[in-house]
């Protein structure tokens, strides 16, 4: 993702038209358009009015999201989360929450892990639920423990 675009995006997060953008930084319409079409290159100063106006790093403004991986995609979204309301961020932590606890548990009873207190896990049903050492119930031995 390129400088315009995080501009875009970052202008749209906030809710704010190019106009709303150019009234928080000063930076005239027609230059955000410019930039969001990534047409030419801003000064430092420039940056700097826009790190200011969305309240963002540096590396949130700048950074191409197709050249870096997984771990500062994550790390950018975060911090956008950090703009949300208070009770939208409680929603996403209980949404990272719950799937971070089913990742562990998903790990916990994957194949070759040990599970606690020997028990047996399957990921399909077993053929038979009957040890192999123990003979199979007959009519006949399952009426005499009745006795």
């Amino acid at each position: 993702m390129s400088l315009g675009k995080n501009i875009r995006r970052m202008r749209r997060d906030k809710g704010w038209t190019q106009s709303h953008l150019s009234e928080h930084t000063g930076i005239r319409i027609g230059h955000i358009s410019k930039l969001e079409q990534d047409e030419g290159d801003p000064k430092l100063s420039t940056i700097y009015k826009l790190m200011q106006a969305f309240s963002c790093s540096p590396d949130s403004l700048l950074m191409d999201l197709n050249r870096v991986n997984t771990d500062a995609v994550l790390k950018q979204s975060l911090e956008r989360v950090t703009a949300l309301p208070e009770e939208e961020k409680k929603t996403i932590i209980k949404v990272v929450d719950a799937y971070c606890m089913a990742y562990g548990l998903q790990q916990q009873f994957a194949s070759g892990n040990k599970t606690p207190f020997g028990l047996r896990f399957y990921r399909d049903p077993p053929q038979s639920v009957l040890n192999e050492t123990a003979e199979p119930e007959t009519e006949k031995s399952a009426g005499q423990g009745a006795g």
